[in-house]
């Protein structure tokens, strides 16, 4: 006997995804591994960018004295120790590193370039303190420009019975010492120059990475458990 035209079939008007028995999309290799990718991203990024934070605070608690011992209590062993400035200083460009990290990581390129603009900039933004010149006439002898009122020459009086014949040349040297050291050892140290600000550039953006390749298996797992409960990964960081 002859079907009717008329009877429905079990399985008419419904969709194949229903028909195959299956309550998810069909798997498929490349999404997977996108989202896998997009979901580890999305965790280490923050992760980095709260590291990134704390050390910025901690930079700016250091540079303010925070912790700080005094020489009194180091002793001998005070010159051997860096100041809190410059410890400031090492912690603020561990906190741009990772803000760098972070940035790499974060699929949202807008979000971590907001992050380094926040973390990066420099903990003394008056700037740092440069000794003194000294004398006109050694400024000029530095920049190569003449001074514009010299002041004359004193001429050195006759030798009396008894004077040192090296006593000025040493006090020159002193002077010359004196007027070529360095800033104090408690002014704040220079900002990062060009090669250091690539270095922590470089460093954070490889740093990212491994951060990524080392929590990626958490991204597998994510994206593994999404399939399972019927998501549709081809969805997920399909604009990264």
């Amino acid at each position: 006997m002859k079907d009717s035209p008329n009877r429905r079939k079990p399985d008419e008007g419904k969709p194949k995804i229903w028909i195959s028995g299956g309550q998810r999309p069909p798997f498929d290799l490349r999404a997977f591994g996108r989202a896998s990718l997009h979901l580890t991203r999305s965790a280490v990024a923050p992760l980095l960018a709260w590291m990134a934070g704390g050390l910025r605070q901690a930079a700016v608690n250091i540079a303010a004295g925070s912790g700080r011992i005094p020489e009194a209590r180091l002793g001998r062993a005070a010159r051997f120790v860096p100041s809190h400035r410059r410890v400031a200083a090492w912690v603020q460009n561990l906190a741009a590193t990772l803000a760098h990290a972070s940035a790499t990581a974060d699929p949202d390129v807008k979000r971590g370039n907001t992050l380094v603009t926040r973390i990066e900039p420099y903990l003394w933004p008056e700037g740092v303190e440069t000794p003194d010149r000294g004398s006109p006439i050694q400024a000029a002898s530095e920049t190569g420009t003449p001074p514009a009122n010299p002041a004359p020459v004193v001429l050195a009086q006759p030798m009396q019975p008894g004077d040192d014949p090296l006593r000025g040349i040493r006090d020159d040297l002193e002077d010359g010492k004196s007027a070529t050291a360095g800033p104090p050892v408690d002014a704040p140290p220079a900002p990062p120059g060009p090669v250091a600000t690539t270095a922590i550039q470089v460093s954070g953006y490889l740093f990212g990475w491994a951060a990524i390749l080392i929590a990626l298996p958490f991204g597998l797992g994510h994206a593994g458990w999404k399939h399972i409960k019927g998501e549709d990964l081809r969805k997920i960081g399909a604009g990264d």
